[in-house]
């Protein structure tokens, strides 16, 4: 059954928008595809962060610095990156 979209009335005037009905349960289905999407998105950026050398090379490097005692304090950074 195709229903054509209706347009919304706000207040016995027309908005202008097209209103489609759907079931709550198709909402619910497509916010937990949506979850499902984003999972995988971020599954994906660490797998590909993983299998990039030049980016575990800096990660590395980062991680000696730190542990060698070379930090530096936030605010600096914040005025670096021009941040507050």
């Amino acid at each position: 059954m195709n229903k054509a979209p209706t347009t919304s009335k706000r207040r016995g005037k027309e908005t202008g928008i097209d209103v489609v009905p759907v079931p709550v349960s198709l909402l619910h289905k497509m916010s937990e595809m949506a979850d499902a999407f984003e999972a995988f998105q971020e599954e994906l950026e660490d797998y590909l962060l993983s299998e990039d050398a030049a980016f575990l090379a800096r990660m590395r490097r980062a991680r000696t610095h730190h542990l060698e005692g070379e930090t530096h304090p936030l605010d600096e950074l914040k005025h670096k990156l021009c941040i507050e």
